[in-house]
């Protein structure tokens, strides 16, 4: 059964943020704006060895060469933890760096997880831009029962809004 979950936060500029899970897979939406242009976004995003500033459970990551035609293959380490349970996983991505968008699709043998696609839309909207954040990903690691996908869930959405907290103040700080 599918399991939703939206948080509109009482700030106007987090339009919204879904996490849901369906079939072993969680799906993430977001939507931001933030008083500042893509390219100053972009440039955040794609400061591959300096993620952490933006996420504080990324405890390391590095960039190297990708396989084309992906731009960069990112690896980072992240401490994931819901109450009473902690775990370090690692994530690598190859990132395709496009006009307006980024697109990172995860290498599962060299990471925690079976599955994974993210996706970063830029629209410029004036002085501000809209980011537009989507993800799918699917665990290769099994989830202690009494977890369950519910409490995985709010600590996705408590992660995936400090994110998006982080990029707002490293943006607009400039």
């Amino acid at each position: 059964m599918p399991l939703l979950v939206t948080v509109y936060a009482a700030a106007s500029d987090l339009l919204r943020l879904d996490v849901a899970y369906d079939a072993g897979r969680y799906r993430l939406r977001a939507d931001l704006l933030v008083d500042t242009s893509a390219a100053d976004v972009r440039r955040l995003l794609t400061d591959y060895d300096h993620l952490a500033d933006l996420n504080r459970s990324i405890k390391r990551s590095e960039v190297g060469a990708a396989p084309t035609p992906y731009d960069a293959r990112v690896k980072t380490e992240i401490r994931a933890c819901v109450p009473v349970y902690c775990r370090t996983l690692r994530r690598v991505e190859d990132v395709r760096e496009l006009d307006g968008s980024l697109i990172a699709v995860i290498v599962p043998e060299q990471s925690d997880f079976r599955y994974g696609r993210t996706e970063w839309l830029f629209q410029d909207r004036g002085s501000q831009v809209l980011v537009q954040y989507r993800a799918e990903m699917e665990p290769a690691f099994s989830v202690p029962p009494l977890l369950g996908p519910a409490l995985i869930k709010q600590g996705i959405a408590r992660e995936l809004r400090n994110l998006l907290d982080n990029l707002k103040r490293l943006a607009e700080a400039g």
